[in-house]
């Protein structure tokens, strides 16, 4: 089985995500990011998985640009979706205004990874942002949020019982 994972993220944390659920799953695994994605590619796989980050409730507009131009070829094939955000939000409604709700409907799987800061990430106006970030945190005495491994082993527990059952 031929799986894509297509991820588009504003910080490495989707990536991050997307490279340990590719690691997970027993299948052939081709991790792209939606820069080089092409409407043509999604003909080759048996599954696809679209990956986003949430920054401020906002998936980035090339994933959303992606979804919109795909809608068609990816509601004929099985899909599953993640979204990287904090946690304890409402993920159902986040998803419907990234992948639309007929998307989600018909997904196989859906899920948020949760996130993670980074504060050597990004540009120096970034950099600034997480640091704020990271200290609000430390102030509160709250712990740094970090990716949730438990859903993403479920989540690539479950692509692997579909696999195992041969679901295309």
């Amino acid at each position: 089985m031929k799986i894509a994972i297509i991820y588009s993220t504003s910080s490495r944390t989707t990536k991050k995500a997307c490279k340990i659920l590719s690691s997970k799953i027993n299948a052939n695994v081709q991790l792209i990011p939606i820069e080089k994605a092409k409407t043509a590619c999604l003909l080759k796989y048996n599954f696809i998985i679209l990956a986003g980050s949430a920054m401020n409730g906002k998936v980035q507009s090339a994933l959303k640009r992606y979804v919109s131009r795909n809608i068609k070829t990816l509601k004929e094939k099985p899909v599953a979706l993640v979204l990287n955000c904090e946690e304890g939000i409402d993920t159902r409604d986040r998803l419907n205004k990234t992948f639309t709700e007929e998307l989600v409907d018909s997904s196989y799987i859906n899920s948020n990874f949760g996130y993670e800061l980074d504060p050597d990430e990004g540009n120096l106006i970034e950099k600034r942002r997480i640091n704020k970030i990271i200290n609000k945190y430390q102030k509160e005495g709250k712990n740094l949020p970090v990716l949730n491994m438990d859903e993403i082993d479920k989540f690539a527990d479950y692509i692997n019982n579909m696999i195992k059952k041969r679901v295309d």
